[in-house]
This record gives C-alpha cells, sequence and structure tokens, in this order.
C-alpha cells in the first residue's frame, strides 16, 4: 500500500509552491479586474465586414479610451444580411428621418427596426440609417430597399439652422390719425396698410408709431440622396471593454473611426455601463458571497461529522483546503493579469464558487470514507486509517475529475472567447480542489491529530499516536 500520509510534508511544500508565487503576485499587482469590478462600458458591435483585433486596436488609438480590450465572437442567430446599411449624402433632419421610418414601416412591417447616426467622415457631418428586424424569410437587398427610398425629401441644412434669424410676422397695422381744421373740429380717418411709418409733423396733430412688418428669411434646403446601401456578409461581434464610461454622444465618435479604418459600417447589439458605486457594491457583494459560503461549508461538515470526535476539525481542514484552491485561482489570474492581460469580471466569481464547491465536495468524499474506516479499523492508528481511506478514494476522485478537466480543457481552447477566463479559471481551480481534496485536508488533519507543528496544546486526552485516549480505554474493556 502507498504510504501517501508519510510523505504529507513534500504534498504541502508543492502546495506552498505554487501558492506562493501568486500571492505575492496578488499582493503587489493585484487582479487585472474588468469594468464589473470598476466603473467603465462594454460595447458589443455587429460590422458590415470582418474586422481583426489588431484593425479594431488601430482604428480606435486615437480617441484614447482607457483600458480597452476587444473581443471578437460570432452572432450566427443575426445573419450578415439580416442587417442593412443605407448612407446618404448629408445629415438630415428629423422631419426627413420620420419619413424614411414611415415608408420602411409601411412596406417591410412595424417590426422593422430603423435607427440613425450622425457620423463625422472627413470632418463632414453624414447620417446612416441601420435597419434591422426584417420578417424571417423576407429579408430584401439594399438595391430593393434604395427603390423604396427613391423620393426622399429635402432636408434642412442643420449646419445654418442655429444661425437662422427669427423671422418677424406680417401684421396689418392700423393707423388713427386726427386731423385739425381751422374750425377746432377734427375728423378720426381709420387706414391700414402693410408698411405703416412712423411720422411726426410739428404744431400738427399728435405723432404716431406704428411698426414696420419683414419678410420671413427662407432656411436652406439640401437634397437628400442615397449614396450607398450595404447589407453585412459576416456573423462577427467585436466587444470594446474600456474603462471610460461611453454614451450616447461617444458611439458615433467610435462607429466614424472604424468607418474611416476600413470602410465598415458598425451595428450596435449592446451597450452596457458600471458606474462606481455599482463596481464597488459588486466588489462587495463577491466577497462577501465567498465569506458566506465558507462560512456554510464549515457549519455543515460541523455537523455532518458531529458523531466523530472533535468534529469541528474535519470542518476546519476543508476550509483551509478551499481557502487553498482560492489562493491557487488568484495567483494564477493575478500572473496572467500583468503577464497576458486577462481580465477577471462576474463571471469569474462564479467560477471561484463553483470551484469552492467542487473541492468541498471531494474533501467530504474522503473525509466520510476515513470516518467508516475508524470504526472498521479500531487497531490502527489514525495516520494508517487515513492513508488506508486516501488510497480507497483516489481512483474514484481522480476519475471524476478527469472527466470534468478534459471538458474544460476543450472548451478553454476551443470555445468562444467571452467564456475562455470563466473555463479557465474553472480548469485552475478543479486541479486544485482534486490536489487539496486527496494532499491537503487530509495531511492537515493528520498533522492536527498527532499534534505536529505547534498543535500539541490541541492534542489533549490523545495518545501518542493520535487516537483518543478515552476511546482506546474505553475499546479494551
Amino acid at each position: 500500500m502507498f504510504n501517501l500520509v508519510g510523505r504529507r510534508y513534500l504534498f504541502l511544500i508543492i502546495s506552498l509552491i505554487v501558492i506562493i508565487p501568486g500571492t505575492i503576485s496578488l499582493l503587489v499587482k493585484g487582479l487585472n479586474v474588468g469594468i464589473d469590478f470598476k466603473s467603465g462600458s462594454t460595447v458589443e458591435l455587429r460590422p458590415s465586414t470582418n474586422i481583426t483585433t489588431k484593425q479594431m486596436t488601430t482604428f480606435l488609438q486615437p480617441l484614447h479610451l482607457e483600458n480597452l480590450q476587444i473581443l471578437t465572437g460570432t452572432n450566427a442567430s443575426l445573419k450578415g444580411p439580416a442587417v442593412v446599411w443605407l448612407r446618404f449624402n448629408t445629415q438630415i433632419d428629423q422631419n426627413v428621418t420620420t419619413y424614411l421610418i414611415d415608408t420602411l414601416h409601411k412596406q417591410y412591417g412595424s417590426q422593422l427596426t430603423v435607427l440613425v447616426d450622425d457620423l463625422t467622415i472627413n470632418n463632414t457631418k453624414i447620417s446612416v440609417l441601420n435597419i434591422t428586424n426584417f420578417q424571417a424569410g423576407a429579408i430584401p437587398t439594399p438595391a430593393d430597399i434604395q427603390k423604396v427610398l427613391n423620393k426622399i425629401p429635402n432636408t434642412t441644412d442643420l449646419s445654418k439652422t442655429s444661425a437662422t434669424p427669427t423671422a418677424v410676422p406680417t401684421t396689418a397695422v392700423k393707423q388713427a390719425t386726427a386731423t385739425t381744421t381751422a374750425k377746432g373740429t377734427s375728423t378720426p380717418a381709420a387706414t391700414a396698410t402693410t408698411q405703416p411709418k412712423a411720422t411726426a409733423t410739428a404744431g400738427k396733430g399728435t405723432p404716431t408709431v406704428v411698426a414696420t412688418a419683414k419678410p420671413t428669411p427662407s432656411v436652406p434646403t439640401i437634397p437628400v440622396h442615397v449614396v450607398e446601401a450595404r447589407a453585412g456578409n459576416t456573423t462577427e461581434t467585436v466587444s470594446l471593454l474600456t474603462s471610460t464610461e461611453v454614451n450616447s454622444d461617444k458611439i458615433p465618435i467610435i462607429k466614424s473611426a472604424i468607418f474611416q479604418g476600413n470602410g465598415s459600417y458598425t451595428y450596435v447589439t449592446s451597450n452596457a455601463s458600471v458606474s462606481p458605486s455599482v463596481a464597488s457594491e459588486t466588489t462587495l457583494r463577491a466577497f462577501l458571497a465567498v465569506l458566506a459560503a465558507s462560512v456554510c461549508i464549515l457549519l455543515y461538515v460541523w455537523f455532518s461529522f458531529r458523531k466523530v470526535a472533535k468534529p469541528w476539525r474535519y470542518g476546519a481542514c476543508a476550509i483551509i483546503a478551499l481557502l487553498h484552491d482560492v489562493l491557487v485561482v488568484l495567483g494564477i489570474f493575478s500572473i496572467l493579469g500583468w503577464l497576458l492581460d486577462v481580465q477577471v469580471d462576474t463571471l469569474f466569481i462564479t467560477a471561484i464558487l463553483t470551484v469552492v464547491g467542487f473541492s468541498v465536495h471531494d474533501t467530504i468524499v474522503v473525509f466520510d470514507r476515513i470516518r467508516e474506516n475508524m470504526q472498521r479499523r479500531t487497531s490502527e492508528t489514525f495516520d494508517q486509517v487515513v492513508n488506508a481511506s486516501l488510497v480507497q478514494t483516489m481512483a474514484r476522485s481522480l476519475n471524476t475529475s478527469l472527466t470534468v478537466i478534459f471538458t474544460l480543457t476543450a472548451l478553454t481552447l476551443f470555445g468562444g472567447l467571452s467564456i475562455r477566463t470563466f473555463t479557465l479559471a474553472l480548469l485552475v481551480g478543479i486541479i486544485s480542489g482534486t490536489y487539496s481534496s486527496i494532499f491537503n485536508a487530509s495531511m492537515l488533519l493528520v498533522i492536527w491529530e498527532k499534534g505536529e507543528l505547534g498543535f500539541n496544546r490541541l492534542r489533549r486526552g490523545r495518545t501518542p499516536d493520535g487516537r483518543d485516549a478515552r476511546e482506546l480505554v474505553a475499546s479494551r474493556r
């Protein structure tokens, strides 16, 4: 039989070798957290053509988006031709926008989504129409849409509307004058004029002030026509993660930069922002979630092993093994953060909690076998019982873990980028959890029971070989 317990310090040293570098990195560098744990935005775009991460980085570099991370993926549910862009020769006003939306809804149904973006191309403002949500199986071609919109009304010149003078309405002004006759009688006369004047005659009558009507100036208009109509030819999505807040005013700037880069139009599928207060609350809740899980596990193990002497030791050893796994995952991701710019998000917390549950599950299986063997192998020492229990459960633990490890390895290598951090955290945690359940938790229990590493003060009522003296005396009777 393998003497695993006899090499317990070797297994603990291996754990320290893995934990110490990551812990140092965690204390010095910390984690490279995503916008879920600090303020920022996540914008997912659907481009009209494929764009590489390197190209996108070059296009957006002049915008100075802080801590920008670009991820590419696919969205097969939104097919390429299902998104159509129309680019106009100028910037359109609200009246033209209303006409376009009403015309498209009348032709293709009210379920259609029509959005207008005002882009700046070569210092010139133009409008681009995004059209999506066509009826299934009835997606028109860009040429068909262009024919439907062949009679677009003129738009006001929006670049000059701010300088347009206010029109003064033309009114008919009634003028009343009094003419003094030689006899001292006066005859009032009422007249209407479109261009009254203010006159004053010295010594005769009274001066009359009247208003002069001004003509209404006309606002310049510009003919509108479609410069280009294009449908998408890809199912690629591009996600932008940045610490900069991306509001509705920033989106057109990003779209303009991409269009000027390679002529690709973009459609925003989602835009989420996280404020600093929400980010700090997320961090606090994540910490409390892990803490609450640890306390509940301790209480559960304590209750489950209540018939064994010192049941809280089993719970404490399970928690130490659990913390070992959490430190391994946090340390490795801290190193990956500054080495490969890997960011962690809320899915990372989900992975940590999953690792916690898996690790404790494996540890309880081993502890339960120890409890059973303590009742059967009463003539053996505690470390012998633990060693036999480990050998009996090792095959089961390894077989269970390997099936999960193979699946997670495939997902990490060939899965999407959006879940790679999650699957990698699970992979590292489950490998660490399998190791700690076999080679850490049980070994710590033996060390504690034997009073090694300064635990002699906790060995009250124990024989030199670690067994309970009262139970030994009772069994001999």
